[in-house]
């Protein structure tokens, strides 16, 4: 569902596009041509029809769907491997994320998908296991024996106790599953999803902007904005088949949210009605 700030985007976008149509984008209406006339009611659950008011409908020569398609095809999605290879994270992790195309490290999907082997070999996902499982030592969670400073004076005892110990970490995690559980609560530094989710929305961002423009360029037929009753009218329209739509412009009845794209059949000198109302559109999510 577009924010309120993509909306005025939005908005501003149609204005510059309505404006170049204006000066001659849009093909002159044609002689004799068809005419489209339509009415807009949109129904909250459990409430009454209402007029859709002041809304603008465009008359597309092929389904949003497929213009946006072309768009996809000329611009480059952003890569999850580039991405990853950015990252300041281990080896071990970047392999992980490219192997699970993941990047997510929150959350209850996040630590159901992570396999023992994931959290003993990645270096942040051991981490955060042992340091969310510190309260547990001396209650079944291991404990190392020899001592940091070993690891200088006596290499030979660090490395055979920490041998000892991890092997101990992975043979208490096969046993205690749940004790994954508030692990990613020390991945939230590490966590790169918001970045992937900011990359993603700006590419969004950049095909719905692309499909605009070329919406305006070379599909649109005609548009028209409901009056206060909820009406509106197309006229001189080149027959053909087409599509009535509002595109992402959402209408709000109570706690529906209604788009339409109906497929229209115009012949010369045909006057086609429709109305467009809850049963032929469709729902976006509830709040």
């Amino acid at each position: 569902m577009p924010s309120r700030g993509w909306e005025r985007r939005l908005a501003g976008i149609l204005l510059v596009a309505a404006l170049g149509v204006a000066a001659g984008a849009q093909a002159p209406p044609t002689a004799g041509g068809a005419t489209l006339e339509f009415s807009v009611r949109a129904t909250p659950t459990g409430g009454r029809p209402e007029k859709v008011m002041r809304q603008t409908f465009y008359l597309l020569r092929a389904r949003v769907e497929e213009i946006e398609k072309q768009v996809r095809a000329e611009v480059a999605a952003p890569a999850l491997e580039a991405f990853v290879e950015e990252l300041d994270v281990s080896a071990e992790l970047k392999a992980w994320m490219k192997r699970t195309e993941k990047v997510e490290l929150q959350g209850q999907t996040f630590l159901d998908a992570l396999t023992v082997d994931d959290v003993m070999t990645v270096p942040e996902f051991r981490q955060a296991y042992v340091a969310r499982n510190l309260s547990m030592v001396g209650l079944g969670f291991p404990r190392r024996r020899a001592k940091l400073t070993d690891r200088e004076k006596n290499p030979e005892k660090w490395e055979k106790d920490d041998k000892r110990y991890w092997e101990e970490v992975r043979s208490y995690l096969i046993l205690h599953p749940e004790s994954k559980q508030g692990m990613d609560d020390h991945l939230v530094e590490t966590n790169p999803a918001a970045g992937w989710r900011a990359r993603t929305y700006r590419y969004e961002q950049d095909v719905r902007q692309r499909t605009l423009q070329l919406i305006h360029a070379r599909y649109l037929a005609g548009q028209a904005e409901t009056d206060y009753d909820g009406m509106a009218r197309i006229g001189g329209i080149a027959p053909g088949r087409y599509w009535l739509t509002n595109l992402w412009n959402e209408v709000r009845a109570g706690d529906m949210h209604l788009n339409w794209e109906l497929p229209v059949e115009l012949r010369a000198g045909q006057t086609v009605y429709l109305e467009l109302n809850n049963a032929n559109a469709r729902w976006g999510p509830r709040p």
